[in-house]
């Protein structure tokens, strides 16, 4: 029972930590291609770096959800025989 229970922690924890990485990459890749756009000054360095904070947490609020839901889905799949 205990391996069960590890391997939907490590399943949850895979996909929390893939959605905020996610998150941190795109925001590390778009923010500074967009803040000349928008009249931002600084170096795209301190955009980048802006950019990975910001969206890792706004991908760390929506990831726990996300994850819980996948794995509820992936017990759900397991649960129902093959058709």
């Amino acid at each position: 029972m205990k391996l069960q229970q590890s391997h939907w922690a490590v399943y949850f924890l895979f996909w929390l930590l893939t959605i905020v990485g996610g998150g941190a990459l795109v925001g590390l890749i778009t923010f500074p291609i967009f803040a000349p756009v928008f009249g931002s000054t600084g170096t795209p360095i301190s955009h980048a770096l802006a950019g990975a904070r910001h969206l890792s947490f706004i991908a760390l609020i929506w990831a726990p959800g996300i994850a819980l839901v996948l794995c509820v889905m992936r017990a759900y799949r397991n649960k129902q025989p093959l058709q």
